[in-house]
């Protein structure tokens, strides 16, 4: 496995392996479980995310293309929030 991403922002981490898990890509977050024992400290780096060195061309394309902002959801294909029809 290889390194693509390194970030300290939890939810972004969560975001891009969300983003590679939907092309089809196998992700493993390293150091997720390190945000809670970390609590207020400064830190910077802890977050990686791994693929399959067969992967790592795609995993890049799909990172570079999120930095770029081109991931963006278009707000008008969401459906509105129905509070009836929730659980």
């Amino acid at each position: 496995m290889i390194s693509v991403f390194r970030g300290s922002d939890y939810v972004q981490a969560q975001l891009v392996a969300g983003l590679l898990r939907e092309a089809g890509i196998d992700v493993f977050l390293q150091g997720a479980l390190l945000q809670g024992a970390l609590g207020d400290l400064p830190a910077t780096g802890h977050l990686s995310i791994f693929v399959d060195e067969s992967d790592r061309t795609a995993a890049q394309k799909i990172i570079a293309q999120y930095e770029r902002g081109e991931l963006a959801i278009d707000e008008d294909s969401v459906p509105p929030f129905n509070e009836s029809e929730a659980p």
